[in-house]
């Protein structure tokens, strides 16, 4: 019977786990798809407003940040399974998917950073084109010039904190293991005291 109840609760766990993965991975392509197609409009349109280039950045913010929601979701749960459900199973799938990361090679690790950074290379792509533009329809002349091409470097770095912060999941994942076992603790001590 408890067994049951535990198979039930991983297996709703597991679907909320793959839930957050596909919105994950639909918001990485609307995001791309989305500044993809900002960026071609403010090229092909020709218009002399290269501040166009930095509308990107209204979807790549929002977007890694709630990204970064669902990586931290999925790690927060993968954490739970760990502590309170595995130990009692026969399943040890999200223990043992912790062992198969740790042993990646060093190309498989930079290619997971490369996906974990897509909002700052987006980032970088659509800065690289608003300074371009801006060279080409304005120029550089005067002090709002140096101002207008600094200001959006804030931007990337907010962009760059909330990839690093996607980035840094697994780490956050062991803290979270280590929190699950906390409470566990406390929940155990209550029972025998």
């Amino acid at each position: 019977m408890e067994q049951d109840i535990k198979l039930e609760e991983y297996k709703f766990l597991r679907d909320e786990i793959q839930n957050c993965v596909e919105r994950d991975n639909s918001l990485v392509t609307f995001m791309v798809t989305a500044v993809s197609t900002i960026l071609t409009f403010a090229i092909t349109a020709n218009l002399q407003v290269p501040f166009l280039f930095l509308i990107s950045f209204c979807i790549i913010i929002p977007f890694t940040g709630r990204i970064s929601h669902y990586k931290t979701n999925v790690a927060r749960i993968s954490a739970y399974l760990i502590v309170f459900l595995e130990p009692s199973m026969d399943i040890k799938y999200e223990s043992r998917n912790i062992l198969v990361k740790q042993n990646k090679s060093k190309l498989a690790r930079i290619l997971v950073a490369m996906r974990n950074y897509v909002g700052f290379l987006l980032g970088i792509l659509s800065y690289i084109i608003y300074l371009v533009e801006y060279y080409n329809k304005i120029g550089y002349s005067n002090i709002f010039d140096i101002i207008f091409i600094i200001l959006p470097i804030f931007l990337l770095i907010i962009v760059y904190l909330l990839d690093r912060k996607i980035d840094n999941v697994p780490k956050e994942k062991k803290a979270w293991i280590n929190n699950w076992q906390k409470i566990l603790e406390e929940e155990q001590k209550k029972k025998r005291g």
